[in-house]
């Protein structure tokens, strides 16, 4: 595919959205950036409305979960930050980690036929291994939410992740021709303004059953680290995006921070 032919320009995108306002405010497209939540961050504090992004080729410090730097090399993903102004309650922001993983694996499936799956809270990732990472930036207001900045690193290319990473990381294009990226970014816009509509009229109920539909941590045996460490299975999500793990001593236990690393994905065996 050529570079014209995967174009993520605004020209090539905006007439294919079939959102109401999703992708339809502010939008900064940039061969390159340091981060696109850092930058989104900055639009949302100068008054940018929901559903403005910021998308980019590449990025010089992409962030992930923990500090963690996400690997954005030139065209080889979809490395995009979407400004979110939700009718939530501050306790309610971690389903906007839900939604958005929900919103991107239905996309990947929509786009490719992938069975992209959900690792709780902030992970895709297709037969084991990761294909995309979701870190939420939240900024508070006197009243309550102002702010939620959603950035989203999807694997596309071939050179998505370096190589010294293929045992835990995968992309599109190591299980197919991938679609041009615009494709994805559209069908991922149309479904995080969905999700999002039903988190704010109905709350996490409304997504639940499509959620626990695609996660691959629901029924599996876990690994929790943090400021605790307790292995069980993860049993199901509570209203609040909590994790709920029955451990080996068959309390359930409720999980709201810290990695989980699930049987069979990334190297847990």
């Amino acid at each position: 595919m050529s570079d014209h032919q995967d174009s993520l320009a605004a020209s090539t995108w905006l007439p294919l959205l079939t959102t109401r306002y999703m992708g339809r405010g502010q939008a900064e497209v940039l061969q390159e950036a340091t981060s696109t939540n850092t930058l989104l961050k900055q639009m949302a504090l100068s008054g940018a409305p929901a559903g403005s992004l910021c998308l980019c080729e590449s990025q010089t410090a992409g962030k992930g979960r923990l500090g963690r730097i996400w690997h954005s090399p030139a065209g080889q993903g979809l490395w995009l930050s979407v400004l979110l102004r939700p009718r939530i309650q501050p306790e309610q922001a971690p389903l906007v980690t839900l939604c958005a993983a929900l919103a991107m694996a239905q996309a990947v499936n929509e786009t490719t036929g992938l069975d992209a799956r959900i690792k709780w809270p902030n992970d895709l990732v297709l037969e084991g291994k990761k294909l995309c990472g979701i870190l939420l930036e939240i900024g508070f207001a006197a009243s309550g939410i102002d702010y939620i900045v959603v950035g989203t690193g999807l694997n596309v290319g071939r050179s998505a992740y370096p190589a010294e990473l293929a045992h835990q990381a995968t992309s599109i294009a190591d299980h197919m021709t991938p679609p041009p990226r615009r494709e994805l970014l559209v069908r991922y816009l149309a479904a995080l303004e969905e999700t999002i509509t039903r988190l704010e009229n109905d709350g996490f109920a409304a997504l639940a059953e499509a959620y626990r539909a695609r996660s691959c941590t629901l029924g599996s045996m876990v690994k929790v680290s943090g400021s605790e460490e307790f292995t069980g299975v993860a049993e199901d999500i509570d209203e609040t995006g909590g994790l709920l793990v029955r451990d080996q001593t068959s309390v359930l236990r409720r999980v709201l921070a810290g990695d989980v690393s699930v049987r069979g994905v990334m190297g847990y065996v």
